[in-house]
């Protein structure tokens, strides 16, 4: 057995195979939430355990937006979520930039106050920002969530700027200051363009939060009308049975806008903060 054939079992050995079983272990359940989705509730049960519909059906997603309302949740989750993501992004864009560039009084305690927010779990705050939104009148309205989710995710998303912030060299918009750019053009005009990757980075990470949060729906949301997705896959559980083939199809659509906005900004995800900045 030569050397070159020695390698290519040693690299099937160490890579490929433990490579081909997470693959298997990460899309089994995907794949299973697919199938199940395309069952009939009894066949979900019927025995033995099929693999792959007998019989093939779409009645469990027409039902979705037929009978009970999935096209409303969606919009409602779309709005939280899209809303959300543009607040936190501005925000954490500015704040990252001034955390990053300047040097002020209490910076520090600033620092160490965002990081002490990311220790509290949701549960914890749940009832002061109920009573906060109950005074504001903001409960079974869905800005109630937007302020929330704008407020949890800012902190990380801020931090996340920061850091890309860091990674640039200031050269950049002193030398566009110097060509006579102020500083807010030099930022926009010069800053923005370089880190399109991290904005869409910091934008997809807040959007992916927003769209499956359901503890703060569960608290200020009971109007069925202004379920949520995630909370409106609680429909399917009841109290003596539970319909898994439509909570699969609910399941199904609540993934869609995530990979569709993977399929979109991976190429932009894949990019350096800084490509192709500086020559030389």
């Amino acid at each position: 057995m030569g050397k070159k054939t020695k390698r290519k079992i040693t690299r099937i050995i160490c890579l490929h195979i433990p490579l081909m079983v997470f693959l298997f272990a990460t899309l089994a359940p995907f794949y299973w939430i697919l199938v199940t989705s395309l069952k009939t509730s009894r066949e979900v049960f019927a025995k033995p355990l099929s693999y792959w519909p007998r019989v093939l059906t779409f009645g469990n997603y027409v039902n979705l937006f037929t009978n009970l309302g999935f096209n409303r949740y969606f919009i409602n989750s779309m709005f939280v979520a899209v809303t959300t993501t543009v607040i936190v992004s501005v925000l954490a864009l500015l704040g990252g930039y001034a955390m990053s560039r300047y040097r002020f009084k209490g910076k520090g305690f600033v620092y160490i106050l965002l990081l002490i927010t990311q220790m509290f779990p949701a549960v914890v705050l749940m009832i002061p920002l109920f009573e906060i939104m109950n005074k504001m009148g903001l409960i079974n309205n869905l800005w109630s969530l937007v302020i929330n989710c704008s407020v949890s995710n800012l902190p990380f998303c801020l931090f996340m700027m920061m850091g890309y912030y860091n990674s640039i060299p200031r050269s950049l918009e002193e030398a566009a200051q110097v060509d006579g750019c102020s500083l807010l053009k030099a930022v926009f005009k010069v800053l923005l363009p370089t880190m399109r990757p991290s904005i869409v980075a910091t934008g997809a990470y807040a959007f992916i939060n927003t769209w499956n949060v359901f503890v703060y729906a569960t608290a200020f949301i009971t109007d069925r009308d202004k379920y949520t997705i995630p909370l409106a896959l609680n429909i399917f559980q009841g109290e003596f049975n539970t319909n898994y083939a439509g909570l699969a199809a609910g399941c199904v659509i609540a993934l869609v806008p995530v990979l569709v906005i993977f399929a979109f900004i991976q190429k932009h995800l894949s990019g350096g903060a800084t490509s192709g900045a500086v020559k030389g």
